[in-house]
């Protein structure tokens, strides 16, 4: 069991931590772009390296508009619903 002492180094530990992924996070999405402008400005959808297969092609998801349902059905959607419940750690 930690001691609120090292409750504190952990919590301290998790802000450098998070703060090293966003930074990460930044880097991944500026060569995500590099990668994607190489493809665009090539006009391809698919290129092939050494070790990788890229792929820049569409795609589509479909869902449920609300506000339609809720014209149809009413206001009361809770026949419709599924709730899923997890436990969440925030740190502030």
């Amino acid at each position: 069991m930690l001691t609120k002492k090292e409750l504190e180094t952990k919590v301290q530990e998790l802000r450098s931590l998070k703060a090293m992924k966003e930074e990460l996070e930044n880097e991944l999405k500026s060569v995500e772009r590099e990668i994607i402008s190489y493809m665009t400005e090539n006009g391809i959808d698919t290129e092939i390296t050494d070790t990788a297969k890229i792929t820049y092609k569409p795609q589509s998801r479909t869902t449920l508009d609300k506000g339609k349902l809720q014209e149809i059905f009413g206001e009361d959607l809770k026949p419709f619903e599924k709730t899923t419940s997890y436990n969440v750690l925030r740190v502030k």
